[in-house]
């Protein structure tokens, strides 16, 4: 399962700087939800278009737990619905990395306790790829 993690995270990377545009799906310009669904696509695994959806998929995940490939939920608008989605590319001791499609910048990688803007507006973590 590791070499399959390795495989999405460097499909994601490859949309690095991509800019960000709403309802977009390609590397002309994209959102959060439509990124992480192209790359799992690459993997055979089909996930639905909008986040608040893809919550819904795969197992849920304690803070503790999260591993490279998890998904992260976000809820950055005034109500706590969630309306984005990262993919985690990196943990360590310190903090956790993960990809995303940032309305300002684009696809970028952001970190979860660096910054108290993700760590305030985080809701979820979900788990599409298992350990076999």
């Amino acid at each position: 399962m590791i070499l399959e993690k390795e495989f999405l995270i460097e499909k994601a990377k490859n949309y690095m700087f991509t800019p960000y545009r709403f309802g977009g799906k390609t590397k002309s310009g994209i959102d959060c939800s439509a990124l992480i669904k192209n790359i799992f696509a690459y993997y055979k695994i089909s996930l639905p278009r909008i986040s608040y959806h893809q919550a819904k998929k795969g197992c849920f995940i304690p803070k503790k737990r999260i591993e490279k490939g998890d998904l992260l939920f976000f809820a950055t608008g005034t109500s706590k619905k969630i309306n984005h989605v990262g993919m985690v590319i990196n943990v360590n001791s310190k903090d956790i990395f993960f990809i995303h499609s940032s309305t300002s910048s684009g696809v970028i990688i952001s970190q979860l306790y660096q910054k108290k803007y993700w760590h305030n507006r985080f809701i979820m973590a979900r788990r599409i790829l298992y350990s076999s």
